[in-house]
């Protein structure tokens, strides 16, 4: 029992001092297809309308898990992907994306409007923390 406590808190000392960049929820070599995985979870599964966060997500699951097994999705971006949906406000009724800056650096955390405010953070372009924060153009001309 010591040892695996040496081990977690081992972990957790680690992941704290991960710089922010690194704890981003997608791969960058899946990022390409995170636009057309998005496209074709909003067809199969209503942000707006789920019941719940976790009727939300395993939806999205069920169609990444689809993409990957007709290849049209690989399989090393199948955790990232469910990852995207799973750090989203779909199925949280009253809660947005908020972008936060800490530490020079922008994180999106999934909160109530209200407390998003009080954190100094601004919501969210989408319900999705992957692309949330993501600075847009001035004009809109330049948006992926």
């Amino acid at each position: 029992m010591m040892l695996g406590l040496r081990i977690a808190l081992t972990a957790l000392t680690l992941l704290a001092g991960m710089p922010a960049a690194a704890a981003k929820p997608i791969k960058p070599d899946c990022a390409a297809a995170l636009a057309s995985v998005q496209a074709v979870v909003a067809g199969n599964c209503d942000c707006l309308t789920a019941a719940t966060h976790g009727q939300y997500v395993r939806c999205a699951g069920k169609v990444v898990k689809g993409l990957v097994a007709d290849g049209t999705l690989g399989r090393s971006c199948k955790g990232s992907m469910v990852r995207v949906f799973a750090k989203s406000s779909c199925g949280k009724a009253g809660t947005t994306t908020c972008c936060v800056v800490r530490n020079g650096e922008t994180a999106c955390l999934v909160k109530k409007s209200a407390s998003c405010e009080k954190l100094g953070g601004t919501a969210g372009a989408t319900p999705f923390c992957a692309d949330a924060c993501v600075p847009a153009s001035p004009s809109g001309a330049f948006l992926d």
